[in-house]
């Protein structure tokens, strides 16, 4: 592990310059939104724009990719991603900002297709799982860090703009430095969402309630701190906690999710979710004190940023192998429509019922899963044996995971029967109609 380490130093450091400069930056640009009197319907729609140039990134960067290869496609996006924020300085116009967005979320796409289809073709099937923990760790660390230059300098100057740049710039230079040969890249494939679908509804809205919860906060997250007169510093640690959280109850949640039937932890652990934001919307229209605050978003991250990690196991429990790169475009696509409708929601959910309008739709969403996943265990009444994998956990709070961009499953050993269901009802199947699904038992007289 240690030598597998040594060769993708490079580009995890790359990686985590990417990832500070990204999640300063979006922050960044959601408090100078509001200093330049945007509204908050007009914030939320500038925001989102990024998520709208992230599918489209996923789903079109392959080509290039397929083309010119690795390197000179991070080149690319790389160059074009550091001259975004000095963009924003030249124009303060909602329309040009919106398309900044866009060309950020497209650019951005393109550098997390590269890294994480890379460090997956570099890797064997029995160091995957380690190192994706590794990936996720720089994830969470980088974008919640980045949450702390804000207490450098105030956001209505320009040095944060320009510090976000640098960070852009920077993550180019471990990669073209590196001298690890860079992998042959695959042909890019066809999205096929309805087989994943079909056979699994509760992965799909999971990943789609994923992004939405983690769109909302991190977009529409420093909009509500500033207008509950939270200080700069304050700021600053509401967003680091509630991202860094998300390292907190990966592991424990999923561990707990290999022993029993995952669609059962996904509906507890939305339900949790919906207490905590509803815990947080209480704060604010009887009771808010700052240190309370900012424990309740520490606990909100650990929470809502397992809720993707589930959906792509529990997803990936059904998913035939063959079927494996399905399954990752018919989650990114989910993510990506939970991600595009969150800063727009949220938004208008501030706008109509004040700061905590935010976290109440937040609640709305997470209820609706829980709900919905409920519903499904409830209606099920065949159910099939079939050994589940290890829960491996995805970094899908601050962007896409690997499996939302081309980057391979992990091909984990099936855990054993009695490992696996241990003290467990055995994991009933979610659709009938998927034409390639095994034979379901016959239900008991």
């Amino acid at each position: 592990m240690g030598a597998l380490l040594k060769q993708v130093s490079a580009l995890l450091l790359s990686h985590g310059c990417l990832l500070i400069g990204n999640g300063l930056f979006m922050t960044l640009l959601s408090l100078r939104s509001n200093l330049e009197g945007f509204s908050t319907e007009l914030t939320g729609i500038i925001m989102s724009g990024y998520f709208i140039g992230l599918f489209f990134g996923a789903r079109y960067t392959g080509y290039l990719v397929d083309r010119v290869g690795y390197i000179r496609t991070f080149s690319v996006f790389a160059s074009i991603i550091s001259m975004i924020p000095l963009a924003h300085m030249l124009w303060t116009d909602p329309v040009f900002w919106f398309g900044l967005r866009l060309v950020s979320g497209f650019a951005m796409a393109g550098l997390l297709m590269v890294t994480e289809s890379w460090l997956n073709a570099g890797v064997s099937n029995q160091h995957r799982g380690g190192l994706l923990a590794i990936y996720m760790i720089v994830n969470y660390l980088g974008a919640g860090g980045a949450q702390l230059f804000l207490l450098l300098q105030d956001p209505s100057g320009y040095q944060l703009f320009v510090m976000a740049s640098i960070c852009f710039s920077f993550c180019l230079v471990p990669v073209a430095l590196t001298r690890t040969a860079e992998p042959q890249p695959d042909p890019p494939e066809p999205l096929k969402i309805m087989p994943t679908l079909r056979t699994t509804p509760v992965g799909f809205l999971g990943a789609a309630c994923a992004g939405f919860l983690s769109a909302s906060f991190n977009t529409m997250g420093p909009l509500f701190a500033l207008q509950v007169e939270l200080s700069a510093q304050q700021i600053s640690w509401f967003m680091a906690l509630g991202i860094c959280g998300g390292l907190v109850l990966q592991t424990p949640i999923g561990k707990l999710s290999d022993r029993i039937e995952r669609r059962k932890v996904i509906a507890v652990v939305a339900g949790l979710v919906v207490l905590v934001c509803t815990a947080i919307a209480l704060q604010v229209e009887f009771y808010l004190r700052p240190e309370l605050l900012l424990a309740s978003s520490f606990l909100y991250g650990s929470l809502a940023f397992t809720i993707y990690s589930l959906a792509a196991a529990h997803a990936n429990d059904w998913a035939k192998p063959e079927r494996r790169m399905q399954t990752a475009g018919a989650l990114m696509v989910g993510y990506s429509i939970g991600a595009i409708a969150g800063p727009l929601l949220s938004s208008n959910g501030i706008s109509w019922f004040g700061p905590q309008g935010l976290f109440g739709f937040m609640a709305v969403a997470a209820g609706l899963l829980s709900l919905f996943t409920l519903g499904r265990v409830s209606a099920q009444h065949y159910q099939r044996k079939r050994a589940k994998p290890q829960f491996v956990p995805r970094p899908g709070s601050y962007y896409t995971s690997g499996e939302l961009y081309r980057a391979v499953q992990a091909e984990s050993q099936p855990v054993a029967e009695e490992a696996a269901f241990d003290g467990a009802a055995q994991a009933p199947v979610e659709a009938s109609d998927d034409a390639e699904s095994e034979p379901l038992a016959k239900p008991p007289e």
